[in-house]
């Protein structure tokens, strides 16, 4: 009886540092401290990122047309991004809009968008602008210009202006 006692305890034991061996050898234990320092930190560079997107920007190139700023009577293209509210402003060059914008690592979903309908001389160049984002989730990369894209193509071109 004693040596089923012992042989039972024996591979008791032998099971148990067996399951343990696995965590203290450090192949899938990960200090909790340590995790949470990570993620706090992955957290602060993903606002860090998105808070670039903050302010006013100016529309530079809408697909593959240029804006030229002297084309319009003191009412250049601009788009204003508040991710925190997640609201959008601006106006086309004609025609304020505001709307939702929802801003993700690297994509932008522009929500429902309203604007004023007045007629102008430059109307589809206006009406290009708007298309090209409204009810739209788009691709973006930021350097030292804001670009959004769907799929490969090149959407908008936009410059930071504060």
């Amino acid at each position: 009886m004693k040596s089923i006692f012992f042989s039972l305890f024996f591979l008791s034991f032998i099971c148990f540092s067996c399951g343990s061996s696995s965590d203290s050898a450090g192949n899938n234990y990960q200090d909790p401290a340590a995790k949470m320092h990570q993620e706090m930190h992955n957290e602060y560079t993903k606002e860090q990122a998105l808070s670039k997107l903050d302010g006013k920007w100016l529309i530079k190139q809408v697909y593959d047309i240029e804006i030229d700023s002297t084309q319009f009577d003191g009412k250049q293209p601009l788009m204003t991004i508040d991710v925190n509210k997640e609201i959008l402003s601006g106006n086309d060059g004609c025609n304020l809009f505001h709307g939702k914008v929802t801003v993700k690592t690297d994509t932008i979903v522009f929500g429902p968008t309203a604007g004023t309908l007045m007629a102008c001389p430059h109307m589809e160049l206006s009406t290009k602008i708007m298309t090209s984002f409204v009810e739209k989730e788009l691709n973006y990369t930021l350097t030292d210009v804001l670009i959004f894209y769907k799929s490969d193509q090149q959407v908008m071109v936009l410059q930071r202006i504060e």
